[in-house]
């Protein structure tokens, strides 16, 4: 129950950000370890996909994302941000 809950939210965000976004939508991306799940990427897609294409990259890059960008920075190819 709670896994469906938390699809459902999933759904709603995604609801949420189409209205902000004014239907100008190119496409909607489900990513990251959870992504993994058939049963929650259904449920969501069940409940988006009126709103635009829907692609699924199950995976867990974020640490090597945070790795790369940390070594980046370290070598000074890119500046540090500071978000307020």
């Amino acid at each position: 129950m709670m896994y469906k809950a938390m699809a459902y939210q999933v759904a709603k965000e995604v609801g949420a950000m189409a209205t902000v976004l004014k239907g100008k939508i190119d496409g909607i991306i489900l990513t990251g370890g959870l992504a993994k799940s058939d049963y929650l990427n259904n449920f969501i897609k069940e409940n988006i996909s009126f709103i635009g294409d829907v692609a699924v990259f199950a995976g867990e890059d974020e640490m090597k994302s945070l790795a790369m960008n940390g070594n980046l920075l370290l070598k000074g190819e890119i500046d540090n941000k500071v978000y307020n």
